[in-house]
C-alpha cells in the first residue's frame, strides 16, 4: 500500500498551508525517493477517499480484511496501528477509515461510505539513513509541518500519529549486533558493561529474543513479539514479565544513538550526554529526538518457572473479587521469591527465573509449593493449574507468549494504569483499601472478571542501583519513582466498539477517567502511572506519569529541542493550551468534554 507523491498531486491528500508541490518533490529527492503519501490501512476496501472516488483494490482489500487483527501484518505498514486510536479521529467518528472488527474477516464497508484520513499522517518517510531524518527535520523547521515518529504501531497514547503530519517510519531500522564485552562510547576502556545487544530502533522483541538465544543469552523484553524494543517500549520505561528480577527496560539499556532535533547524531550514555541519557530512560518516545539504535544488557540462558492457573470461565464477579484478594495477600511473598508477569480476574500467569524456584531437577516442586494456595483456590471451583520449569526463556516465550500475542490488533482499546506501592500488600489496612478500590471500580461499571494487572515492577532487583545516580542528585532513570517501591501495576481498559457515536466515546472516556482518578486517590502521590499504558485523558498527567522528574525532563526537552519540533499528545513539552489547538483536535475535543463531565459530577 505504498503510494507515490502522485496522490498528493491529484489532490487526494491536501498540501498544508505554505507548502508547494515543489517543496515536497525536493524533500522526496533528498531522501532518495523514500517520501510517500500515507494512506489508511483499510483504504483498499473503499471506493471513496477523502470525498474523492477511487478504485477498490479487491486483492489488497482481501488481505486487509483477513488480517485486520494480526499484529505482525499491521506492523509492516506505515499506516498500520495496532490500536485504532492511532488511525481514527477520536473526536470525530466521521473522520476515520476502519472496518467492522466484530467479525473475522472484517466486514466490507457499506456502499457509499467514505474512507477519511483520520489521524493517519499525510506523508511518511521510510527511514533508511540518518540523512532521511535530517532532511525531515529541516523540512518541518522551514514549513512548520508536524513531525511524528512511527515504529511498529503499538502505542496506546496516539503519540505515533497526528493529522496533517509527516511521519518518520523507522520500522526498517532492524540491525542486530551482539557484543560479548561492550565498552560504552566515550567511557574508559575498563568500564565494560559485559554482554550487550545493540538493536536498530525498529527491531522487534521476537527477533531480538531469537537472536539473543542464538548467542547463549536472554533478552528482557515486553510481552509481544512485535514490540520495537528500542523504540517507545524502552523510552517509556519498558516493563517485562522478568522485570521483578532483572529490572525495567530503562534499567537495562546502557546507550542510545539518537538524532536530536538539531540534526546532530549523539551517543548518550553515563559518560556523555548524561542528561539526555537520563531523559531517554523513561521520559517517553516522540519528544527528545529520533532513536536509531539502543544497546541493552543481556543475561545468560537460564531456566524459568511458569505458573499458569486458570479459573472456571463461568465464574461470577464475586468469585473474581475473592481471587483478586487472594493474589493481593500472596503477592508480597511471591514478589520476594521472584515471581512476576500477569495477574487477572480469571487467571494468573506468573514466571520466575530465580534458581530457588526455577529448578530443573525437582520436577517443579518448589514452584508448585510456592503457588499452592492459588492452585487450591482454582481447583476448588473447577479451574486448572499447570506449573512447570522450562529450560530457557525462549521456550517460555514460544509456549506462553506467542499464542496470545498474534491477533490483538485492530481494536480501539484505551488503557488506564496505576502503580500500587508495596505498602498496600504489607498489612490488613492496605489490603482492605485495595479491595475497597476494586469494589468502587465495579460500581463504575468495571467487571472484576476483566481485572488485569501486569506484575512487572523491579521488585526483587536491587532498588538502590536504580534510585541513585553517580552524583547522588537524582534517580538514574526518569520514570516515575513509584516504580521502585511498588508491586502491582493495576490496569483498567475499555474497548470502544466499531461504529460508536461521539456520545458513546465520551461516555467511555469519562468512565475510564473516573476510574483513573479513583486509582490516584487510592495511592496518592506515592503511586504513579506507566506512561506507555496510561489513560490519554488523565487530567493531572505530568505528576501522575513522571512525578518530581517532570521538571528535569522539561529542562532536557528545552535544551535539545528549543523550537519544539517534536510535539505529541501529553508528551514532555506539551502545554495545556495545546489541548484546544487544531493540531490536537481529535483528542482535545474529547478532553474538554471529559473535563466538563467530571466537573458536573463533583
Amino acid at each position: 500500500m505504498k503510494e507515490s507523491l502522485l496522490w498528493t498531486l491529484a489532490g487526494l491528500i491536501p498540501l498544508g498551508a505554505g507548502q508547494s508541490e515543489e517543496a515536497w518533490i525536493t524533500l522526496n529527492a533528498s531522501t532518495g525517493g523514500r517520501l510517500h503519501a500515507d494512506r489508511p490501512f483499510a483504504l483498499p476496501c473503499y471506493s471513496i477517499y477523502n470525498g474523492n472516488s477511487v478504485a477498490v483494490d479487491e486483492v489488497t482489500c482481501s488481505i486487509v480484511r483477513n488480517n485486520y487483527t494480526i499484529n505482525s501484518i499491521r506492523a509492516e505498514f506505515p499506516s498500520g496501528y495496532l490500536n485504532l486510536q492511532g488511525e481514527l479521529c477520536l473526536g470525530n467518528p466521521l473522520d476515520e477509515c476502519t472496518l467492522n472488527n466484530s467479525v473475522i474477516p472484517a466486514a466490507e464497508p457499506a456502499p457509499g461510505s467514505s474512507c477519511n484520513q483520520g489521524s493517519v499522517p499525510s506523508y511518511y518517510i521510510e527511514v533508511e539513513e540518518i540523512s532521511d531524518i535530517s532532511a525531515a527535520l529541516n523540512f518541518t523547521r522551514e514549513y512548520g509541518v508536524p513531525l511524528v515518529i512511527k515504529n511498529s504501531g503499538h502505542d496506546y497514547m496516539t503519540r505515533n500519529s497526528q493529522k496533517g503530519a509527516l511521519a518518520l517510519w523507522v520500522h526498517k531500522l532492524q540491525s542486530l549486533v551482539f557484543h560479548e564485552d561492550y565498552v560504552l562510547e566515550g567511557c574508559a576502556a575498563n568500564l565494560s558493561v559485559a554482554r550487550v545487544v545493540t538493536t536498530g530502533t525498529g527491531a522487534s522483541a521476537g527477533d531480538i529474543q531469537n537472536f539473543a538465544h542464538e548467542h547463549g543469552s536472554t533478552f528482557i523484553s515486553g510481552y509481544s513479539p512485535t514490540i520495537a524494543a528500542s523504540g517507545g517500549w524502552v523510552l517509556g520505561g519498558g516493563h517485562s514479565v522478568l522485570s521483578p528480577v532483572y529490572g525495567l527496560g530503562v534499567d537495562r539499556v546502557v546507550e542510545f544513538k539518537v538524532v536530536t532535533p538539531d540534526g546532530i547524531v549523539r551517543v548518550a550514555n553515563k559518560c556523555q550526554h548524561e542528561d539526555l541519557f537520563w531523559a531517554l530512560r523513561g521520559g517517553g518516545g516522540g519528544t527528545f529526538g529520533v532513536v536509531v539504535e539502543a544497546s541493552h544488557r543481556l543475561e545468560p540462558l537460564m531456566p524459568v518457572a511458569v505458573a499458569n492457573i486458570q479459573l472456571s470461565t463461568n465464574g461470577t464477579a464475586d468469585t473474581s473479587l475473592k481471587w483478586i484478594e487472594l493474589m493481593s495477600r500472596q503477592s508480597l511473598a511471591w514478589g520476594k521469591q521472584g515471581w512476576g508477569s500477569h495477574a487477572a480476574g480469571l487467571y494468573l500467569t506468573y514466571m520466575n527465573p530465580l534458581p530457588a524456584i526455577a529448578n530443573l531437577t525437582d520436577g517443579a516442586a518448589a514452584a508448585k509449593d510456592s503457588m499452592s494456595l492459588a492452585t487450591e483456590f482454582a481447583l476448588a471451583i473447577g479451574g486448572t493449574s499447570d506449573i512447570e520449569v522450562l529450560p530457557s526463556f525462549l521456550d517460555v516465550w514460544n509456549k506462553y507468549v506467542l499464542p496470545g500475542a498474534l491477533a490483538t490488533a485492530g481494536v480501539t482499546r484505551i488503557l488506564a494504569t496505576r502503580i500500587i506501592p508495596r505498602k498496600f500488600f504489607e498489612d490488613e489496612v492496605g489490603i482492605t483499601k485495595l479491595m475497597a478500590f476494586m469494589e468502587a471500580a465495579q460500581e463504575l461499571g468495571f467487571d472484576p472478571r476483566n481485572f488485569y494487572c501486569p506484575v512487572g515492577t523491579p521488585f526483587v532487583v536491587n532498588g538502590s542501583m536504580n534510585l541513585k545516580a553517580g552524583n547522588g542528585t537524582r534517580p538514574a532513570t526518569s520514570v516515575h519513582p513509584a516504580w521502585y517501591d511498588s508491586l502491582w501495576d493495576v490496569s483498567t481498559s475499555l474497548t470502544i466498539p466499531w461504529g460508536a457515536s461521539y456520545d458513546q466515546r465520551l461516555q467511555n472516556m469519562t468512565a475510564i477517567t473516573r476510574a483513573t482518578l479513583l486509582a490516584e486517590e487510592l495511592t496518592g502521590t506515592e503511586g504513579g502511572t506507566y506512561t506507555n499504558e496510561a489513560n490519554p485523558f488523565t487530567p493531572n498527567w505530568r505528576e501522575s506519569w513522571w512525578g518530581d522528574n517532570y521538571a528535569g525532563l522539561l529542562e532536557v526537552k528545552k535544551k535539545y529541542d528549543p523550537e519544539g519540533l517534536f510535539k505529541c499528545w501529553k508528551c514532555v513539552g506539551f502545554e495545556d493550551e495545546d489541548i484546544s489547538s487544531e493540531r490536537f483536535s481529535c483528542q482535545g475535543k474529547l478532553q474538554l468534554d471529559v473535563n466538563r463531565n467530571l466537573a458536573n459530577t463533583t
